[in-house]
């Protein structure tokens, strides 16, 4: 039963992570881009995908160190 507990707290982290992802996306949009070089503005692009991947890696990092 411990592992629904588990399972059930990524899920909750994954839904909080996600929610940021239109936040992230807003930051990158109101960038100023007649000053900001544009290798800047190419990895800010990358902003939300790099995101996601931290979250899911995350996520498998923590399911990984819990004892069940």
């Amino acid at each position: 039963m411990a592992f629904v507990g588990v399972l059930i707290g990524i899920i909750i982290a994954l839904v909080v992570g996600v929610s940021l992802v239109p936040v992230i996306v807003d930051q990158v949009n109101s960038l100023d881009t007649e000053v900001t070089p544009s290798s800047v503005l190419n990895l800010a692009n990358l902003l939300p995908i790099i995101f996601i991947a931290v979250v899911i890696v995350g996520a498998v990092g923590f399911l990984s160190r819990q004892k069940v």
